[in-house]
C-alpha cells in the first residue's frame, strides 16, 4: 500500500496524459484552440503582473527597470492574440506545416542528389538513401499540397502517443507496486 501511495504523482501523470490523449482524438482543433486560449490568459495574467511591477517602482523610484516594461507589454501582446485571435494562431500552424513541408522537400532533393552522385563516382552507397529521399519529397509534397491534414494527423499521433505513454506507465507502475517477496 505504501508503494502506492508513492506512486500517486505518477498515477495523476498517468490520468492527465491518456486525458490529453482522448481530447486530441476526439476534437484536435477544439483542444488546441482551448489550450492556446488558456496560454493567452495566462500571459495576459503575467503581463499584468509585470506592468503593476514596473508601476509599482516607478513610484518608488525613477530607476524603473525597462525589461519589467518590456515583459509586460510582450506578455499583454502575446496574450491577447492567443485569447481573442485564437484561429488565427492556428493558422499559424498551417504555415509551420508548410514551410517544414519545403524543408522536406529540399531535404530529399539532396539526398536524392548525394544518392546519385555517390553512384556515379562508383562508390558504394545504401539504396536506403533514396527510399529515405524519395519519402521526404512525397511527405513533403503531401504537407504542403494539404497542410490541415498533416496538422490534424500530427494531433491525433500526438493523441495516440500519450495514450500508450499513460498505459506503459500504468504497467511499469503496477510491476513496481506488486508486493516484494520476502525471504524467510
Amino acid at each position: 500500500m505504501k508503494n502506492l501511495k508513492n506512486n500517486i504523482p505518477v498515477m495523476l501523470l498517468i490520468l492527465f496524459e491518456i486525458t490529453v490523449g482522448i481530447l486530441l482524438l476526439v476534437n484536435p482543433e477544439a483542444f488546441t484552440a482551448a489550450v492556446i486560449t488558456c496560454f493567452g490568459i495566462v500571459l495576459l495574467a503575467i503581463g499584468i503582473v509585470y506592468l503593476i511591477r514596473f508601476i509599482r517602482e516607478k513610484k518608488e523610484s525613477d530607476k524603473a527597470s525597462i525589461l519589467t516594461l518590456v515583459l509586460a507589454v510582450i506578455s499583454l501582446a502575446v496574450g491577447c492574440v492567443c485569447a481573442f485571435l485564437t484561429n488565427w494562431v492556428m493558422g499559424l500552424f498551417a504555415v509551420v506545416a508548410v514551410v517544414y513541408g519545403v524543408i522536406l522537400i529540399v531535404s530529399g532533393i539532396y539526398k536524392a542528389k548525394t544518392y546519385f552522385d555517390i553512384k556515379k563516382e562508383n562508390l558504394p552507397v545504401s539504396v536506403i538513401t533514396l527510399v529515405s529521399a524519395i519519402l521526404s519529397i512525397v511527405l513533403g509534397i503531401v504537407i504542403v499540397v494539404n497542410p490541415f491534414t498533416a496538422t490534424n494527423f500530427l494531433w491525433i499521433f500526438a493523441g495516440i502517443s500519450l495514450i500508450v505513454e499513460a498505459v506503459v506507465d500504468f504497467v511499469a507502475v503496477i510491476m513496481n507496486v506488486k508486493p516484494k517477496k520476502q525471504a524467510d
